[in-house]
């Protein structure tokens, strides 16, 4: 059972007869304080590393399926992907010079305004695969 605040601070305290405080070991409660925030400090961290590594892992499987609809695509056609801010953007697949496989590489058709140029290469894992295709 976890202790209550009051019952963590009861245990630092020298009482007499009476019930009243004649003495606090500070020292001791300002190292437990000192202790639990680095425990939090740490659990934070690890809790932090799991939830990246499981989006990780979450976005290996995205790229393989994704890379496989995008692969089965003709030059030209239109497909959905999800841009690094959640915007649904509609983009044609294209060819370049590269082909090195790594990102499908696309042209700006509609949800994004384009700047300069409407070429965009997102990773496989935000390629949005229709319900069709699957």
């Amino acid at each position: 059972m976890a202790m209550t605040k009051e019952q963590v601070i009861e245990s630092f305290a020298t009482v007499n007869e009476n019930g009243e405080v004649t003495d606090f070991d500070f020292d001791s409660f300002d190292n437990l304080v000192k202790e639990l925030v680095e425990a939090r400090k740490n659990m934070r961290a690890d809790a932090k590393e799991a939830k990246k590594a499981k989006k990780a892992e979450e976005n290996e499987v995205k790229s393989e399926e994704g890379k496989k609809y995008y692969d089965s695509l003709s030059t030209g056609a239109e497909f959905k992907y999800v841009a690094s801010d959640g915007t649904v953007v509609t983009a044609r697949k294209i060819t370049t010079k590269s082909n090195s496989g790594l990102s499908a590489a696309c042209e700006v058709v509609a949800g994004l305004e384009v700047k300069k140029s409407a070429k965009r290469y997102p990773k496989f894992y935000q390629v949005i695969i229709p319900a069709t295709a699957a």
